[in-house]
C-alpha cells in the first residue's frame, strides 16, 4: 500500500524561467532538468516539486463555490517577509490573514499556479 509522497507535479510556461523563480525567491534547489520538459526542485525538507512545460493553459489549483483553492500547502517560520517579498515581486496575494491557530498566505507564481503557506503559531 502507499507509504509516503513522492513528489507534486504542477505545470509551467517556461521551465527556464520557473526554476528560476522558485529557486531565487522560495528557496528551492534544482535537483534535476530534462532540457524544456521538467525539472525537479527540491527543499530541505518534504516531497519533490516536479515542474512541466506545457503550452496547455492549465494550472494546479481548483476551486470550490467559485473561490480558487491550492493543490499545494507549505509551511513557514517567515511568513511575513515571504509576504513582503511577493508583493514586491508583484506576485498577486489571494489571502493574507491570521486565521487564530496561525497565519495564512495564498499567492499566485508566475504561471497562475495558487500557492498556500502556513506559519502555525508557536
Amino acid at each position: 500500500m502507499l507509504e509516503t509522497l513522492e513528489h507534486m507535479q504542477i505545470p509551467v510556461r517556461d521551465l527556464n524561467r520557473a526554476v528560476q523563480w522558485y529557486t531565487e525567491h522560495l528557496g528551492f534547489r534544482l535537483g534535476h532538468k530534462d532540457g524544456h520538459r521538467i525539472a525537479f526542485l527540491h527543499l530541505a525538507d518534504g516531497p519533490m516539486l516536479m515542474l512541466w512545460e506545457t503550452k496547455d493553459e492549465t494550472t494546479a489549483n481548483f476551486s470550490v463555490n467559485g473561490t480558487d483553492f491550492p493543490v499545494l500547502l507549505y509551511r513557514t517560520r517567515r511568513i511575513r517577509e515571504l509576504h513582503d517579498l511577493l508583493v514586491r515581486l508583484g506576485a498577486p496575494i489571494q489571502l493574507y490573514l491570521d486565521e487564530g491557530f496561525g497565519w495564512v498566505l495564498k499567492f499566485y507564481d508566475p504561471d497562475g499556479n495558487l500557492w498556500g503557506v502556513i506559519q502555525h503559531k508557536e
